[in-house]
């Protein structure tokens, strides 16, 4: 073992890192939550309704990501390494700003419902949002790791039906609309969508290396 090695060993680990890191997904699963009452919303009231407390919540996310960083600025020794636990925090919130950024679409766009594909892929965002607090919830335990691994393949098998159905979606746009405003808006808002699952899958990418390298 290293000098570098036994010098770590002896040093205090910091625990807090999995429990802010936890808070902070738990708060990206509340988004989604919220984000999901979009299926069900039929005026601009509701849909105006639901996107401020959204950006409630990633107001509170925000919050709780500098004070991760706080953190890690005043802390010698991580439990894993800093620009880990960086890009993990930076990757969650970002999930959480894109999907208030999509309900800013919903609203500026003056929808009075979702289409079909749109409550889909609401409904795959929320899923993938609660697979990754699971996962993240997971990470302050090496022997769990095992279990981890189904959680991620949740996730990126979420994020190919998300695909599907987006590609679908699209293609039926330009199949069916020939308005050019509403082709424009409709294709924006999935756009939008995507990538609030795409995101769930990216975190699951950086939780997958984390675990490889600290396992």
């Amino acid at each position: 073992m290293s000098a570098d090695r036994v010098f770590q060993w002896f040093m205090p680990r910091e625990n807090k890192f999995f429990e802010l890191l936890n808070a902070i997904a738990r708060n990206v699963a509340r988004g989604a939550d919220c984000f999901a009452q979009f299926r069900d919303a039929q005026s601009r009231a509701d849909f105006a309704r639901i996107a401020d407390e959204l950006r409630q919540i990633e107001h509170e996310g925000d919050s709780m990501a500098h004070l991760l960083y706080n953190e890690l600025d005043k802390t010698f020794v991580t439990p894993i390494d800093r620009e880990d636990l960086h890009d993990l925090c930076s990757a969650l919130d970002t999930m959480l700003d894109l999907m208030e950024e999509c309900a800013g679409f919903i609203v500026n766009y003056r929808l009075e419902t979702l289409s079909p594909p749109m409550r889909e892929l609401v409904r795959i965002a929320q899923a993938a949002a609660a697979e990754v607090a699971v996962t993240v919830a997971m990470l302050d335990d090496s022997k769990k790791y095992a279990a981890l691994q189904v959680h991620l393949i949740h996730v990126h098998a979420l994020e190919n039906e998300g695909d599907g159905v987006f590609r679908t979606a699209l293609g039926d746009l330009f199949m069916q609309l020939t308005d050019a405003i509403e082709l424009v808006r409709q294709k924006d808002i999935l756009e939008a969508l995507e990538a609030t699952i795409d995101a769930s899958d990216d975190v699951g990418d950086l939780i997958r290396s984390l675990v490889m390298k600290h396992g």
